[in-house]
């Protein structure tokens, strides 16, 4: 009976799905409205849920960008500073259980900066100012030319008895070679024995002092485009202090030296 049903229903061109269909005709309405529902719902939630994930990938590009410009500010600015600082508040550092107040902008190397105990700290300055880098003096201190009226100063501890005003006749004049030669501005310049170890360089010194300014200086040649002096000195209790300066300064020793007393005497920290 039921293959004569399908039978008729397959020569009618019903099938039974067709005959079902015809008599609940709302079912597959219902059926097809529901499919669509889902479909929609689902659409709607992976359009949400990829509206929200581009919106997160937006903001994460905001941030990483921001982060970019940040930095690129950041580091930019400290190329194009070459490493200064234009920050004069002091920093308070230790060397040889000696307390030290120094102006930041003073010190040259940033890493320096950071520190509170410092074997050795070295510092820089315009001539004759004394001040650490600015705004106003960067064009000195980026370029640092030959010649530049720029003091370096280094600080640290001490470990000879000595100074280098000290050391004129107890060590230096065993290593001269030929006399004396008025240099002008109160000094005299001895040339270095070519056996020394100070063979490239020449001393200026008071003659008559008894104890003299001194500096040795690099000897002016055609391999030496910016001839440098540098002088040694005691301060504080247990601190050496070494400057250098550029050769052509030499006329301002007197100058130059009390500066440089005034100003690291001015960073210790009186208890």
């Amino acid at each position: 009976m039921a293959n004569t049903v399908e039978e008729t229903a397959r020569l009618m061109g019903r099938t039974h799905q067709q005959r079902f269909d015809r008599l609940v005709p709302s079912y597959h309405r219902q059926l097809h409205h529901s499919g669509a529902q889902a479909s929609n719902e689902i659409e709607k939630n992976l359009s949400q849920s990829f509206i929200a994930l581009l919106a997160k990938l937006t903001l994460a590009m905001v941030a990483v960008a921001l982060i970019i410009f940040a930095s690129a500010s950041y580091y930019g600015s400290i190329v194009a500073k070459g490493g200064h600082e234009t920050d004069a508040t002091p920093r308070q550092i230790t060397i040889a259980n000696e307390v030290l107040n120094v102006p930041a902008n003073m010190i040259r190397f940033r890493a320096q900066r950071k520190s509170h105990v410092l074997e050795r700290l070295d510092l820089y300055a315009h001539w004759p100012s004394m001040q650490g880098y600015s705004d106003e003096n960067a064009a000195i201190f980026d370029d640092m030319e030959a010649g530049a009226p720029l003091l370096f100063i280094s600080i640290e501890p001490r470990d000879m008895t000595t100074d280098m005003s000290g050391r004129v006749s107890t060590i230096y004049e065993k290593f001269f070679a030929g006399p004396p030669i008025d240099a002008g501005h109160g000094l005299v310049r001895r040339a270095f024995s070519s056996e020394s170890a100070y063979f490239m360089e020449d001393l200026y010194y008071e003659m008559d002092s008894p104890y003299p300014f001194a500096a040795r200086c690099i000897r002016e040649s055609d391999r030496i485009a910016a001839p440098y002096c540098i002088r040694d000195i005691h301060i504080g209790k247990d601190l050496m202090v070494s400057y250098r300066f550029h050769a052509n300064m030499i006329g301002e020793w007197m100058k130059l030296d009390g500066a440089v007393r005034e100003a690291v005497n001015g960073f210790l920290a009186r208890g």
